[in-house]
């Protein structure tokens, strides 16, 4: 008897990049202010980072850009939409535990870090020089970076941590950050570039509290039953407890930033 070959399922090809080290280009930058923050009179911010992997290749002809559709496009390879942080960025000052010198690192000083070390990386480290003054928020900086197009098209290497919990479904959920300076000293880089080894048991926080919308991360994510418009909750349940308020931590241990 001959062996039927006919109907036998596909492999699953998930819509969502995973934690680890992978490559991804940056499709769009975000900024955020909290809007409850610590300290009203110390504004805290949330950088977003959206990532899409190398085209998948083979037959696949991408995931919808807009849930149901096709014509405004797809996505070619897999796609997530990560914090630049876990914690909220805002101005912080204090006395190291580590060094016993004082601190203090302004919220634009992180911001700014981060998006001339991603400039300097693709060979755009004059941009921000060449555009001093020319925006009035933080939102308008960002948009001008991607509309630049410094960033089209670049791969990066990443290490990308997360806090793992699961949804109301009981399925497994990824809520994604860059880990802090402490547990990866060199979270990205060009592609092929040195990055942090990824480490489950550093860069993985277990929670039970984490409870992403459940209709982006329920375990299936490349059901066509789930409603990709819901995108923007993504991070509407991500964890509030922050390290600023613990004793064990200060802020000089989360960014890489000199104390001095």
């Amino acid at each position: 008897m001959s062996i039927s070959t006919k109907g036998v399922k596909k492999n699953h090809i998930s819509k969502e990049l995973k934690p680890g080290n992978v490559v991804a280009k940056i499709n769009n930058l975000s900024i955020e202010q909290v809007k409850t923050p610590k300290d009203p009179k110390n504004p805290e911010y949330k950088i977003f980072i959206e990532l899409e992997s190398r085209p998948i290749g083979g037959d696949f002809v991408g995931f919808d850009k807009v849930f149901g559709d096709a014509s405004k496009g797809q996505h070619l390879g897999q796609t997530k939409k990560i914090q630049f942080s876990n914690w909220p960025i805002r101005t912080s000052e204090g006395v190291s535990k580590k060094t016993g010198k004082a601190y203090k690192i302004l919220a634009s000083a992180k911001i700014l870090e981060f998006v001339q070390k991603l400039l300097t990386i693709v060979g755009g480290d004059a941009w921000l020089e060449a555009n001093d003054g020319k925006f009035d928020t933080w939102e308008q900086l960002l948009a001008g970076v991607v509309r630049s197009g410094l960033l089209k098209d670049k791969y990066f290497s990443w290490c990308i941590g997360a806090t793992e919990g699961q949804n109301a479904g009981g399925y497994t959920v990824y809520y994604m950050w860059l880990p802090e300076k402490k547990d990866a000293a060199e979270p990205f880089a060009l592609e092929g570039g040195l990055v942090t080894k990824f480490d489950a048991n550093i860069h993985i926080t277990k929670s039970k509290s984490v409870t992403e919308n459940a209709a982006l991360n329920d375990g299936v994510d490349d059901d066509d039953s789930v409603a990709r418009e819901q995108e923007d909750d993504d991070f509407a349940n991500a964890p509030t407890d922050i390290p600023f308020d613990n004793d064990e931590l200060d802020d000089s241990e989360l960014f890489d930033m000199d104390e001095d």
